[in-house]
């Protein structure tokens, strides 16, 4: 596959991000991102069902209240026999942080609030907002403390898409062979996402399309549709893992060829995302992998 149609396929799926992190000015120098590496690697012991993993990033002392029950677990140990048994379940969940802010009492202790999605299945996640305490022992971070509340109750007109708001905007990838901007933008009620892109080259070959993306009822998960210039079309089907959302697409090329694909999403910051593609194949002839893309945000200044 050319530059250009990779590029053409970076305007065709987009996800929400699922961990986003803001420190305080003020911060000592050089621990946010030991704090980040740490929350990321808290996220991946969760997602991979690694209670023995996931306690170490605990201190020995620490103490984590439930939200549901207001059950006070006390001590490393504890905490890792809870998570052991969450693990056991016929569907282990799957854990996604938004980070709204890290801020830092003193040199040795932080302080990390935001809001805990747990997927489990298809079913829509469980919210909770958290406040977490982390400690500095022997130059390393660890949580102290965890307390969550229940996140209040959405409206009924409330999308389940608006994990994905962060797209909002106008969007550029581009480099000598090709540019393909984008523009998203609600539909009434935020029903839908909808996404309209343009790939133009210096040797003509344009397309314009249209993506829209949608909460499927009745499946229960997020799905996208997607149409060109040229006459192909497609669908997708979304997946949550860990810091990424996973697009498992079915295409019919304007030749009238099947192609498939499974593509990966992950929000590096509010201004920019990457994209790559795997498992590729078109009448089942595999193809290359496509590396991981940037996509930047437009401003009104670009």
């Amino acid at each position: 596959m050319t530059r250009t149609k990779c590029l053409l396929a970076a305007c065709l799926v987009t996800c929400c991000a699922t961990v986003t992190f803001a420190a305080d000015d003020a911060k000592p120098a050089g621990d946010e991102p030991a704090i980040r590496k740490a929350i990321e690697s808290y996220v991946d012991a969760f997602n991979h069902g690694d209670a023995a993993t996931l306690s170490k990033h605990w201190s020995e002392k620490g103490v984590y209240v439930h939200p549901q029950t207001g059950q006070r677990l006390t001590g490393r140990a504890a905490i890792a026999k809870l998570f052991a048994t969450l693990f056991a379940e016929e569907k282990p969940p799957q854990l996604s942080l938004k980070v709204d802010s890290i801020r830092f009492l003193d040199d040795n202790v932080a302080l990390e609030e935001g809001v805990a999605l747990v997927y489990r299945g298809t079913d829509p996640p469980d919210a909770t907002n958290y406040i977490a305490i982390h400690v500095k022992r022997d130059g390393r971070w660890q949580l102290d403390s965890v307390r969550e509340t229940e996140a209040p109750a959405t409206g009924t007109n409330q999308s389940p898409l608006t994990e994905l708001d962060w797209m909002v905007g106008a969007w550029l990838d581009q480099d000598d062979n090709a540019k393909v901007e984008t523009v998203c933008k609600w539909t009434a009620n935020k029903a839908f996402l909808s996404r309209s892109f343009s790939m133009s080259t210096p040797g003509g070959d344009d397309l314009t399309g249209t993506q829209i993306v949608g909460w499927d009822p009745a499946a229960k998960r997020i799905r996208s549709w997607v149409f060109d210039s040229d006459g192909g079309f497609g669908e997708g089907v979304w997946t949550h893992e860990g810091d990424r959302w996973l697009i498992k697409t079915v295409s019919t090329l304007p030749s009238g060829k099947k192609a498939t694909a499974l593509q990966i999403i992950t929000k590096l910051n509010d201004n920019s995302f990457s994209w790559e593609s795997k498992a590729r194949e078109v009448d089942g002839e595999l193809l290359p992998n496509v590396d991981p893309i940037t996509v930047v945000r437009q401003t009104a200044a670009d």
